[in-house]
């Protein structure tokens, strides 16, 4: 049997290109905590000077790590350098030297619970009274020198701390994990049961059927556990560089490293994620030289684990105090997520190596065997995707009119145009492709040409399906770090005892 061609490959990757400067359009708000208003308010003019400036967020900030500096006209620091925090860690304060008639600027940047780093600012000016006026009221003179927190009336400039390489980083991550845990239950409940059931093969067939297969699986995963291992160590670079605002070259740090994984709630998860990959790369090389079946079972709930803590530190970690199931929800949609899409990958490319040597009617048997097992375990997947995806969407938007209207929205939207032909396509191959193989693996009289042009277009289908699979991640990546269009209270209890992993360790110090 033919190999498929690469160029709906490549096509479809083209996609992902374009993909991307679509999900990217518009999306200037990364991260999570929101600035909801400052004392004094953004352009205020005051005709007496203020004691201390405090900013409110919409989420609970990690200590440590936020900044306030206040500069005059000059750029001379005129804070007395002692940001606190306050309100349950949403309120962040400064003390300020006795200001003189001028035009003051306050810039921020603070890391909130989700450990998405967000920096901005905003200026006032003071406009001592003259003496003869003296008794005129401040309030009367202008409105916005109340003391009382007000509304932003025209709100301060807000942008990400975080940049374009964290959703890289965190792409990488889905790629790589997801066509490990896939090719992992790929190999143990779809390619051995699927040769077992075919007739016509004898035993040392099967075995080198098996092998040609395997051997393609052991080089795909060994490349994807490269991949994950670089993406994890590349998270915690940018994430040291976002937090710490400082050029990828000063992230590479090893003070910088160290302070940002044991005192952020980053740390905890990235290290779980670590255990977890020393984990899957052991048992996967226990595999390799001893084919135990086990090992690759280990594997799978190794990298479950792994996903565990990606979903704790996205935005889901941060909604589940007002939803209890975000995280697992957001944590089932990754596992369904990587059972299909994984196991697509490990379709497109271990499959045409196990079929091409075989004989026409064994071939068609096997590839009808797969396809029924695959569809057994990819139409729950994606039905409980499809689930979460809509549970999780609607925790982060609060109408349909924010799917047009908000970056979140939007980036939701193109995940969803992008899921439809993938569900199109796996239609094809369950109710047409498939009938089409078990008639002709049953059929006595083989007609090698209709088996050949079956077998090309079920690759370039699933070639097309996978690729369409590699954009949808990229989406999903994009919408970890763009700031959702509901707003939620606090960090979650259920996320506090991944995090509470870094605090034990420095009490051990």
């Amino acid at each position: 049997m033919n190999r498929p061609t690469l160029g709906p490959m490549r096509a479809i990757l083209v996609m992902a290109i374009a993909a991307l400067v679509v999900a990217l359009c518009d999306s200037v708000a990364f991260a999570h905590a929101k600035l909801l208003r400052t004392q004094p308010e953004n352009k205020a003019t005051l005709n007496q000077p203020p004691q201390k400036v405090e900013l409110w967020f919409n989420e609970e900030l990690q200590p440590q790590f936020d900044t306030v500096t206040v500069t005059d006209q000059s750029g001379k620091r005129v804070d007395q350098n002692n940001v606190t925090l306050g309100e349950g860690n949403k309120k962040i304060e400064i003390d300020l030297e006795n200001l003189t008639s001028g035009t003051y600027t306050v810039a921020w940047k603070v890391l909130s619970a989700d450990q998405h780093t967000m920096k901005g600012q905003f200026t006032f000016t003071v406009a001592l009274a003259a003496p003869a006026s003296a008794a005129t009221s401040p309030a009367q003179t202008n409105p916005k020198s109340s003391t009382s927190p007000q509304t932003l009336s025209t709100e301060p400039s807000q942008q990400s701390g975080a940049n374009f390489r964290l959703s890289v980083v965190r792409w990488l991550q889905y790629l790589a994990s997801m066509a490990l845990f896939g090719g992992f239950l790929f190999q143990l409940l779809i390619l051995g049961p699927s040769l077992g059931g075919v007739e016509g093969l004898d035993e040392s067939e099967k075995s080198a059927t098996l092998r040609r297969s395997t051997g393609r699986f052991i080089q795909l995963s060994w490349f994807s556990l490269a991949l994950l291992a670089v993406a994890i160590v590349g998270s915690l670079i940018a994430q040291t560089a976002a937090v710490l605002d400082v050029g990828f070259a000063q992230a590479l740090s090893p003070p910088s490293l160290y302070q940002v994984c044991m005192s952020t709630g980053f740390g905890g998860p990235w290290m779980l994620q670590l255990v977890m990959l020393l984990i899957v790369a052991t048992f996967f090389f226990i595999f390799t030289i001893s084919s135990r079946r086990w090992a690759l079972w280990i594997g799978v709930v190794a990298l479950a684990v792994m996903f565990y803590a990606l979903s704790s530190t996205g935005h889901a970690g941060a909604a589940a105090k007002e939803w209890r199931s975000a995280l697992i929800s957001d944590w089932v949609h990754l596992l369904t997520a990587a059972l299909w899409v994984g196991g697509l990958f490990n379709l497109a490319l271990t499959m045409p190596r196990a079929i091409s040597p075989l004989a026409p009617a064994p071939g068609m048997k096997l590839l009808a065997q797969v396809i029924r097992l695959f569809t057994w375990y990819a139409i729950p997947s994606t039905i409980l995707l499809a689930l979460t995806g809509i549970y999780n969407s609607w925790i982060h938007l609060e109408s349909f009119a924010e799917l047009w209207s908000t970056s979140y929205g939007k980036t939701v939207l193109l995940k969803v145009v992008i899921f439809i032909p993938m569900l199109m396509l796996g239609g094809v191959n369950t109710f047409v492709l498939h009938p089409r193989a078990k008639r002709l693996s049953d059929s006595k009289n083989q007609a090698s040409g209709e088996q050949v042009k079956l077998d090309r277009s079920f690759q370039r289908s699933v070639a097309i399906e996978a690729a369409l699979g590699v954009v949808v991640l990229l989406a999903a990546a994009v919408l970890v770090f763009l700031q959702p269009a509901r707003e939620h209270p606090d960090m979650t209890e259920a996320t506090k005892p991944i995090s509470t992993i870094t605090r034990n360790l420095r009490l051990m110090k």
